[in-house]
């Protein structure tokens, strides 16, 4: 029986504008933010989603793909020892902003291309009734958990990020990326090469300004690599552009009699009666005709 929550669900912006997504896609999603008020993860099972909309199990997986593949969650996925069968399963939100590129993008799916998604990676969807329970009376051992995923949330964001800017101009390359390696690739950046995420992410967001740039970070790995050559570059750009927003002054020297002039010669006062004497005459006269 599934078990309906009185939970809000969630669909943000970046989930409702991504046209990449069928709709049903992102029903989904809002039952997965709705799920993980819970405990801070979604843990249900696909057989539960696949009650719940009365839709088949590979239909759910290829749903929970599409939004894996375009950055909005993420999944840690504990298998049983020496085996592929997987034991436990979480589903985490990542909190990405909206993209503007992804509003009107070229891939539109509809509700009757659903069935027919691409196949879902072969590791993520190997679960089964016995090794995921159907409803939500889990059992304590999921709860203490110890993942063995070392990133954080945020490095997962930050490579899912990376790999948004890139997979509308590069999506045969962007689809086999893995993020998981991506995200751990940030993690050490940021624990081993003294980045900030703050600064990992404003170098990420640059990127798709720089021509050169852009095409040549196709990876976390050459983030990290370039990353001091990244820094360098943009410090350049903004020093260009604060040069460009001051306004050029010629500035030349003032002539000397402009700035040291000599004082007017004064004037004898018989001269000046003279001089004075000769304007009346000519005023007299001109008055006179």
């Amino acid at each position: 029986m599934v078990i309906h929550r009185s939970y809000f669900a969630i669909i943000p912006a970046s989930v409702r504008y991504d046209n990449r997504l069928i709709p049903s896609a992102k029903l989904l999603y809002g039952e997965i933010t709705a799920l993980s008020n819970e405990r801070g993860y979604c843990w249900a099972s696909n057989d539960y989603f696949a009650q719940l909309y009365g839709v088949s199990k590979p239909t759910i997986q290829n749903w929970l793909k599409s939004l894996e593949d375009y950055g909005h969650i993420y999944r840690e996925v504990k298998y049983r020892p020496n085996t592929k069968e997987v034991e436990a399963r979480k589903i985490r939100i990542i909190n990405t902003p909206h993209q503007e590129n992804l509003v009107g993008s070229s891939k539109n799916l509809d509700e009757g291309d659903q069935e027919n998604l691409v196949t879902p990676h072969q590791e993520i969807y190997q679960d089964n009734n016995t090794s995921i329970n159907n409803t939500f009376n889990n059992t304590d051992k999921e709860e203490v958990e110890t993942s063995p995923v070392k990133y954080s949330t945020e490095h997962f964001t930050l490579a899912s990020k990376l790999k948004n800017n890139l997979i509308n101009d590069f999506p045969k390359e962007m689809k086999k990326a893995n993020l998981e390696k991506w995200a751990d690739v940030i993690r050490l950046m940021e624990e081993k090469d003294d980045r900030t995420i703050k600064q990992i992410e404003y170098v990420i967001n640059w990127l798709p300004t720089s021509e050169f740039w852009f095409g040549n970070i196709r990876s976390a790995k050459k983030l990290r690599e370039k990353f001091d050559s990244l820094k360098f570059e943009i410090k350049k750009e903004s020093s260009n552009q604060q040069r460009m927003k001051k306004p050029f002054i010629r500035e030349e020297p003032l002539p000397e009699r402009f700035v040291n002039p000599e004082p007017e010669p004064e004037i004898a006062p018989e001269r000046q009666a003279e001089i004075n004497a000769k304007v009346q005459a000519y005023l007299n006269k001109k008055g006179g005709g």
